[in-house]
């Protein structure tokens, strides 16, 4: 299965893929196959067609306020009707810059209804930022929630771009000098265009820690079979209620509350103060939570106020996620199966849409395991021989995946080529398989350790360190050395009641050592206060490793100095 993009929309061909640079997609049944495609018809009108229209759909938590499906169909259909008005024609980008809030559901659902494509502009990127992700697109239109940031970045980013017009919504954008979305609703009905199921839906770009943030694209059908595929392998459905510590501007957010939830008919809970563990278990309490999706770091601070405050109330979580488990102390996770609450690792990316490894329902996965692959979809380790994607045979290779969602890079031929082989999307992480078929993630590519020929995958090592008592967090990292190549390196925050010393630093090296391999165990421990993260949460493995290769310079340079002075 194939792209086969629609004629007379906005977008200029050479932005797209051509079919023989495209992902080999597997097709995926979407249910009711003969309504439309189109993602805002799915996220709400059909809801209200199959008679769930009095379901709660949205729920702010600042404010209380709700939506219903019924009320998101309308609101959404009235500010379609408004974008058609102004112009916006099949295949016009149109960004939005949002907090978490329900609001920007109905943006989203709006542009899609009226064939424009939602590209959205994170909350926390600068002026050259935003300007890039506005520029790169060419968006012709640009919502901004009014606690979003300075409205006056925004002007500044759109100065002599393709933007039109920048329009406010939510909360604030009342005292802005700005059109106000209320100006865009029209006062007649206005017919919506039919919209291919192989049109553009979506334009995102990647977090930028490699260079440029890359945009990559979605069209209306593949960004449907992805969510409905994940509804299939997490049941998701009516009556559950979900929420993330992400932001509606990051991929994760924008898929958590859309077609992981709203498509099947959930509940989503939408909170603006996400990053604070209090705010996040208040809302659990209140409008009682089902699932919620967070990094690893986020559940440890709530821990840290549940263990302040046994009362608070956490008896509505069922099924839980907490990605990227493997660089967290164990700990968090016992003290959240303490509680009834199973923290389930899982694998996605902008690449897919969607996660594309979760652990299967009603079977018990490995603690921190990536769990299987989500129906529909086909992941193997691999490695490349001859231009060939080959599984491998044992052990561990780069992640490859095959199913209805894939890689699609928008405007960057030269990087699909490289990242598309064969059919095959290829991820630049490493996996490996156990016997029973679930996948456990070793690390990134790059991240690989060579030290006197033998390969680490940091992951293994911070998987024993993290069950050291004395170990809250680890990040393990490559550094540069002159005689071995490389070598381990761990950056590790301690628990209070433990401190930095050279006697600990040889107790951890020991601890590694009785689990694995002598070259495994870090030749180098540094005790931080804390790892780096980025606006999400995620732990930011680049500059640790700059961290590393800074510190053996300093290292190095002083070995040659006192040779220096001896010689």
């Amino acid at each position: 299965m194939k792209d086969h993009y629609a004629q007379g929309t906005t977008i200029p061909s050479s932005c797209l893929v051509e079919i023989e640079s495209q992902p080999d997609y597997s097709p995926y049944a979407i249910p009711w196959p003969d309504e439309s495609c189109n993602v805002g018809m799915r996220l709400a009108d059909l809801h209200v067609k199959k008679g769930r229209g009095d379901v709660i759909a949205a729920i702010h938590v600042e404010t209380g306020r709700q939506y219903t499906f019924a009320e998101l169909a309308q609101q959404s259909s009235l500010l379609a009707g408004g974008l058609i008005e102004f112009g916006i024609r099949p295949g016009d980008r149109v960004a939005y810059r949002t907090t978490n809030d329900p609001d920007a559901l109905i943006v989203m659902l709006a542009i899609w209804k009226a064939g424009g494509v939602v590209v959205p502009v994170p909350a926390q990127a600068k002026v050259g930022e935003i300007r890039h992700f506005i520029t790169d697109t060419g968006a012709r239109l640009f919502f901004v929630h009014g606690h979003a940031g300075p409205l006056n970045d925004i002007k500044t980013a759109a100065r002599d771009s393709a933007v039109e017009d920048i329009v406010g919504f939510g909360a604030g954008h009342e005292y802005w000098d700005v059109r106000s979305w209320e100006e865009l609703k029209p006062a007649r009905d206005v017919a919506f265009p039919a919209v291919h199921p192989d049109q553009v839906a979506i334009i995102w770009h990647t977090g930028g820690t490699t260079g440029v943030p890359k945009g990559c694209y979605h069209t209306h059908k593949r960004f449907l079979m992805g969510g409905y595929a994940f509804g299939e392998g997490t049941g998701a459905t009516v009556g559950q209620r979900w929420m993330a510590a992400a932001p509606v501007g990051h991929a994760l957010g924008i898929i958590h509350y859309t077609i992981f939830s709203a498509l099947h008919g959930a509940t989503v809970v939408f909170v603006e103060q996400y990053p604070d563990p209090g705010a996040l278990l208040n809302a659990v309490a209140k409008h009682k939570v089902t699932t919620l999706t967070a990094l690893m770091a986020s559940w440890a601070k709530m821990a840290e106020v549940v263990r302040a405050d046994a009362a608070v109330d956490v008896s509505s979580l069922r099924r839980c996620f907490a990605m990227w488990q493997s660089a967290s102390s164990a700990e968090v996770f016992d003290f959240w199966m303490s509680r009834g609450v199973e923290l389930l690792n899982n694998f996605g990316s902008t690449s897919f849409a969607t996660w594309v490894l979760v652990p299967p329902l009603d079977v018990k996965s490995p603690r921190a395991s990536l769990g299987r692959p989500l129906p529909g979809y086909r992941v193997e380790a691999v490695e490349i021989v001859g231009g060939e994607v080959l599984p491998v045979k044992q052990g561990f290779g780069r992640m490859a995946v095959r199913g209805p969602t894939g890689l699609t890079y928008w405007n960057l031929p030269h990087l699909q080529r490289r990242d598309v082989i064969d059919g095959w999307t290829l991820s630049d992480d490493l996996i490996e398989f156990d016997g029973e078929g679930n996948a456990h993630y070793l690390g990134r590519t790059d991240y690989m350790i060579s030290t006197a020929g033998n390969k680490v995958a940091p992951v293994e090592v911070e998987h024993v360190l993290s069950r050291h008592s004395a170990v809250h967090e680890v990040a393990v990292v490559p550094a540069p050395c002159p005689t071995r190549h490389q070598i381990v390196v761990a950056y590790v925050v301690l628990h209070e009641r433990f401190s930095g010393s050279d006697k600990l630093k040889k107790e951890l090296q020991a601890f590694v050592k009785s689990e694995l391999s002598s070259y495994k165990a870090p030749r180098r421990i540094e005790f931080v206060e804390a790892l780096p993260r980025d606006a999400v949460g995620k732990v930011q493995t680049k500059i640790i490793m700059q961290w590393a290769a800074a510190a053996s310079d300093d290292r190095n340079a002083q070995s040659s100095a006192a040779r220096a002075s001896l010689s």
